[in-house]
């Protein structure tokens, strides 16, 4: 096997492995452990690019075109002779989508993340989505207030999406936090940065640490708590002062019950969505 190192393809010993299935793609991904010896003037320059190789920017390149992740490598040194390397190698997973459809809309994302921090974890899909009118706008938030409709009664309603150019296949997923921000201008759609969640690995004590829009949620509802005692007790006040008719009061107390249904969306706008991938 011929393995690019320092800027050009060296020979080394490669013992291939088992392949293993990617999680994300389903692609077959091949395992390869090799070994090469090099100068101790080397040695240093060496463990660094080997070091870097274990993030996809830096991966390294075999003379067939494939690239690879590093694992974790070893080296040793007997008697002040070469340095000899044992380095694992996975197959690069290309995890990029180039375009998303769910619900009915297609996107292509501006930015597209998925992480997954064991195999037991759902996966959890970080998305740019550009509406191209107030129309698609306005669809995907209706998802949204959907999916929160079913989050608030301790539910949720997993969908399918498909992310083309990581997989054809479709994957059940609910929304997780969904950011936006304003639109540019009158007639312009908003931006919004979608968490989806796997339905796999979703249990219910991992959905607490992927939950809508947590730790948000829990802080605004804490602070909504202390006002409405606020608000009830000062409408009280009014009443027994007969500023406030019965009627009045029952008019206000109708007004305020719906209120999170209809402006819970206002607590998730975000001035840039970047600071947030």
């Amino acid at each position: 096997m011929m393995l690019k190192l320092l800027g050009q393809f060296r020979d080394v010993d490669a013992t291939e492995g088992e392949a293993t299935t990617s999680r994300h793609s389903g692609r077959s991904l091949r395992e390869v452990k090799v070994e090469f010896n090099c100068g101790d003037a080397l040695r240093e320059q060496v463990t660094a690019e080997l070091n870097a190789a274990r993030d996809v920017d830096a991966a390294l390149e075999s003379d067939d075109g494939a690239r690879w992740l590093v694992g974790s490598h070893s080296h040793s040194n007997v008697h002040g002779g070469a340095w000899h390397f044992t380095v694992p190698l996975i197959d690069v997973d290309v995890v990029q989508a180039e375009r998303l459809e769910f619900g009915g809309m297609s996107f292509e994302p501006q930015f597209y993340r998925e992480d997954a921090e064991s195999d037991d974890d759902p996966l959890v899909i970080t998305a740019e989505l550009h509406p191209s009118s107030e129309q698609e706008d306005e669809r995907l938030e209706q998802l949204i207030r959907d999916q929160f409709a079913l989050a608030d009664v301790d539910e949720f309603g997993y969908f399918s999406l498909v992310r083309h150019g990581v997989t054809e296949a479709p994957l059940q997923v609910r929304f997780g936090r969904c950011l936006w921000t304003k639109p540019d201008g009158p007639g312009a759609a908003r931006e919004h940065l979608v968490v989806f969640v796997s339905e796999e690995g979703d249990s219910e004590r991992k959905q607490r640490g992927v939950n809508f829009d947590e730790p948000r949620s829990g802080n605004a509802a804490r602070i909504a708590l202390q006002g409405r005692d606020m608000a009830e007790a000062l409408l009280e006040e009014l009443q027994a002062n007969g500023v406030l008719q019965p009627e009045a009061l029952e008019r206000v107390r109708q007004r305020t019950a719906s209120a999170l249904e209809r402006h819970f969306r206002d607590l998730n706008e975000a001035r840039d969505l970047k600071e947030f991938h």
